[in-house]
């Protein structure tokens, strides 16, 4: 990594417009950043460093954005935008990593005022948060997902509430889950998914459909299908949305246009479509039963 960095390093030096190397550095350093939260866990220990990387992802990002999308969207322009709302999640984490999950915007922040996705992300983090019951924690899979739930949540103010973990750091990050555990008064488990057991025990658990299947620790959770993600928890009766109200007209117009981001949101829409029929409805009032197989029958 360190031999890509200087190259790239060096190409900037000799051409500053390259926006493909600003956005390639950026995702470098985001890399970097996530690498520091692996054991044995140097984010904590040198927490003003990884702070660091996560500014010069954010320059190196945002000028990306700029370059290569200077008046509009282009792919390479919206995978800039969208890796830098990574960069922004990536510094909620540091935080929760080391004052807890209740730490805010005020001591990580303020999330910039020009932070985009593009509009199918948008519509993407909003059904998410939409699906996922109240005091919720969400597991979301992809760099899809997981930034668009977390645009929605702090740049659009979209439930406060709901709690944005993507799974793979929760496996991977024993702090964060100590963290978790010591905030909501958790049993500690050392296994990961385990953790996730003891969790749906005094929260509502909603895992994103990008996945192929919800965790299934032992003991076995009992997960329920709802329209986007499985839950599992407390209180499920009480918050359910009707799978007619979510809605999918940016998903047409990125699929229309060709959108870059379209095809994951595709992909995540057509599985709860498979695993909640009802779905359908609304996905044929935005003329996308072409597109998933399961709602032509």
């Amino acid at each position: 990594m360190g031999d890509s960095l200087l190259a790239l390093r060096t190409l900037l030096a000799r051409d500053s417009a390259d926006g493909r190397a600003w956005l390639l550095l950026g995702r470098l350093y985001l890399q970097l950043a996530e690498n520091a939260h692996g054991p044995p866990h140097r984010a904590l220990e040198d927490s003003a460093a990884v702070r660091a990387l996560l500014d010069t992802s954010d320059a190196a990002l945002a000028r990306a954005g700029q370059l290569l999308a200077p008046s509009g969207s282009t792919p390479d322009g919206d995978s800039a935008r969208v890796l830098r709302v990574g960069a922004w999640s990536a510094r909620a984490r540091l935080a929760w990593d080391e004052k807890g999950i209740n730490v805010g915007p005020q001591e990580w922040g303020p999330v910039p005022l020009d932070l985009r996705v593009p509009p199918v992300l948008e519509e993407l983090g909003e059904n998410l948060l939409r699906a996922c019951p109240m005091w919720g924690v969400l597991f979301t899979a992809s760099e899809a997902d997981s930034h668009a739930a977390w645009y929605m949540r702090f740049s659009r103010g979209l439930r406060p509430d709901v709690l944005i973990v993507p799974l793979a750091a929760w496996r991977a990050d024993s702090l964060l889950r100590a963290r978790v555990a010591a905030d909501l008064k958790l049993a500690r488990r050392r296994d990961p998914d385990a953790a996730i057991g003891e969790l749906v025990k005094r929260r509502p658990v909603c895992v994103s459909m990008a996945f192929e299947r919800p965790p299934e620790p032992r003991p076995r959770i009992g997960w329920a299908t709802r329209p986007l993600v499985w839950v599992a928890g407390p209180h499920l009766k009480e918050d359910r949305v009707p799978p007619r109200d979510f809605v999918f007209a940016a998903l047409r117009l990125a699929l229309d246009n060709h959108d870059a981001w379209a095809p994951p949101a595709l992909a995540l829409y057509a599985r709860a479509a498979r695993a909640t029929p009802p779905l359908c409805e609304a996905l044929r009032t935005f003329r996308l039963t072409n597109e998933i197989p399961s709602c032509r029958r």
